[in-house]
């Protein structure tokens, strides 16, 4: 391909566009053109895509795919396809991609979530702003969870859940994962299938979520999943929030059914452009001791903008002609 024309079909950070850019300029300069309409409406955007070789973004409808009669490739710059309109893709053969690469962004951030949970680090530091040591052990106490010796479910063996899987070993943790594909290794002691993730997670003593939010796995983690925990097992969460019912992780918290929850993902994130919200409309998560937040940022690492570069590859190999990345399975909706 000699020039790739390429449309942008959600708006972006000036930051993520010069990403895109500098990425795009190393690897294939002056062979793409990146189209930013002036408005993200349905409309505006047919109006731009009778030449466009790649639609940019989560947003499609079938009315933008019957104005883009030179389409090549739908490419999604992120891992999450839960927004993406499946429906109207149905009848098309365009090839569709998300992104993996930022894989060892959120594993990372996963096992920090995990460790501080296991450790109370941030429990005991908001005490030690106030000058307790908790020698009362109230309502948490001194004790620590170890990662050796115990045994972590990872929900979902994906790119980003092998590589929690990963990190997790090397603690000398053995490792459960739950996968229709992948088979047991040095680094997966045994794999559950993804229909036997309740029986999996109830002889573990961490669950960790990745799995992708689809009509299938939303709510999975609900009142009997919880139910079936050990008590004292830790929960962590870098799926979607909607994995978990959200009603039923409250009660198990506040019941004392499981030992601790963590995650950077919730059920009432801020809208675009907004800075603020609580994580749960009503649910206290905020005043819960054995809870540890983070705000939706695995991916912002310093220096750079991981989730981009696999959109940034894909299109690199359209234009040169080789093998695309992270075709998303239309039946699955991932």
């Amino acid at each position: 391909m000699t020039m790739c024309k390429i449309l942008l079909t959600r708006s972006m950070l000036p930051a993520d566009l010069q990403y895109i850019r500098a990425g795009l300029d190393l690897r294939i300069p002056g062979r793409y053109e990146l189209i930013v309409p002036p408005a993200f409406d349905e409309n505006t955007l047919c109006g731009l895509a009778g030449e466009a070789d790649v639609l940019l973004g989560p947003f499609v409808t079938e009315k933008l795919l019957q104005a883009a009669p030179n389409l090549k490739l739908i490419q999604v710059p992120w891992t999450g396809m839960d927004t993406f309109n499946f429906a109207a893709v149905q009848n098309s053969d365009v090839p569709i991609c998300n992104t993996h690469s930022n894989a060892d962004a959120v594993a990372e951030l996963a096992l920090a979530l995990t460790l501080d949970l296991a450790k109370k680090l941030s429990y005991h530091d908001r005490k030690m702003r106030r000058g307790s040591w908790n020698r009362d052990q109230e309502p948490l106490s001194l004790k620590s969870v170890m990662l050796r010796g115990s045994t972590v479910c990872v929900l979902g063996l994906g790119s980003i859940g092998g590589r929690i899987a990963g990190l997790f070993k090397a603690f000398g943790a053995t490792i459960y994962g739950t996968s229709d594909h992948r088979a047991a290794d040095d680094t997966v002691d045994r794999v559950f299938p993804q229909a036997e993730a309740l029986a999996a997670a109830a002889e573990a003593d961490i669950v960790v979520c990745a799995l992708p939010l689809t009509p299938e796995t939303r709510g999975r983690i609900g009142r009997e999943f919880l139910d079936a925990l050990k008590p004292g097992t830790l929960l962590v969460n870098v799926s979607r929030a909607a994995v978990i019912e959200e009603d039923a992780l409250a009660d198990a918290l506040r019941f004392g059914q499981i030992g601790g929850f963590a995650a950077d993902v919730w059920w009432n994130a801020p809208k675009r452009g907004e800075s603020e919200s609580w994580p749960s409309t009503h649910n206290d998560f905020q005043n819960m001791e054995n809870v540890v937040m983070s705000p939706h940022r695995a991916g912002f690492i310093e220096g750079s903008l991981p989730h981009l570069d696999g959109a940034i590859e894909n299109l690199t190999a359209l234009v040169r002609g080789e093998t695309l990345q992270n075709l998303v399975d239309r039946s699955k909706a991932y």
